[in-house]
């Protein structure tokens, strides 16, 4: 492992990390895991709410604060020391296990990896949060829907390929704002409601709310629509919190399309979003 780890670069270092209950018992808990990926070193807590509150009753509030707390120290050593190897000794009650080293895209990769072969008590919802570092940025998924869309569109109606991409000055003075699609009949922005990056996901479909809005105010055409990527809610890859946030976060834009006479169209495919496209074009 030793020649591994100076040689492979896509090793990602890592340790469990244990809680002991009762103080010098040897019964061990994972409740965490301390790892370093693309250069910064990080401390998670894994062990379920649930699974305290159902071990240790009313105390678990106190435990819960004591061992996130405990994480922050261990994250704090982990960049005095530079190392996960120098990483041995307890700290907070927390106790470093065996040092290891995984091949990983994501921190969620390593920290599944993690929790497969350390714990059955993992907690999915801060696994959640870890991959948000990893995702793609907003700007980027959207042009990937955008640029799929019109390919779908273009399978069927080759004669509206100037009609994506195409600007216009909302504000005197003010640059072009491109829109997704327009036409004598509508205008529709693209945007993607991601499971993960949901903050700036929900910020960029407000923000072509308003576009709409100054666009069609200023164009005359009556029919307006933001066309949003979504994933099924039964996609087996979301964690119950990605599901519950993207549930809430499509009924919220749906409402604030609806309050300003919007239309609101919900896709999962680049097939379903070019189908709402052909259609509004006429």
């Amino acid at each position: 492992m030793n020649t591994l780890l100076e040689h492979d670069l896509e090793l990602s270092p890592w340790r469990p990390l244990y809680w002991e209950p009762v103080a010098g018992t040897g019964e061990r808990l994972m409740v965490g895991v301390v790892y370093s990926f693309a250069g910064n070193f990080y401390a998670v807590r894994t062990i379920r709410k649930d699974v305290l509150d159902c071990l240790f009753g009313k105390a678990s509030t106190g435990l819960l604060t004591l061992i996130d707390e405990s994480l922050k120290a261990m994250q704090i050593a982990a960049y005095k020391t530079g190392s996960l190897r120098e990483l041995e000794h307890p700290i907070f009650g927390l106790i470093p296990g065996e040092f290891r080293a995984t091949q990983a895209k994501s921190s969620r990769d390593l920290l599944e990896t993690a929790c497969l072969l350390y714990s059955s008590l993992v907690n999915l919802d801060k696994l959640d949060e870890a991959d948000e570092n990893d995702a793609p940025q907003q700007e980027d998924v959207n042009r990937r829907f955008g640029t799929e869309v019109r390919l779908e569109v273009l399978k069927h109606r080759p004669d509206l390929s100037n009609r994506f991409g195409t600007g216009a000055q909302l504000v005197p003075g003010g640059q072009r704002v491109r829109f997704g699609f327009s036409s004598p009949r509508a205008i529709m922005h693209f945007t993607v409601l991601h499971p993960v990056r949901h903050s700036a996901s929900m910020k960029d479909a407000r923000a072509k709310i308003f576009e709409l809005q100054q666009a069609r105010s200023l164009s005359g055409i009556n029919t307006a629509a933001l066309l949003a990527g979504t994933p099924r809610l039964d996609d087996p890859t979301l964690g119950s919190r990605q599901r519950d946030q993207l549930r809430e976060n499509q009924f919220e834009i749906e409402s604030e399309a609806n309050a300003v006479n919007l239309r609101w169209y919900s896709a999962h495919s680049a097939h379903e979003g070019a189908m709402r496209v052909i259609e509004l074009a006429g």
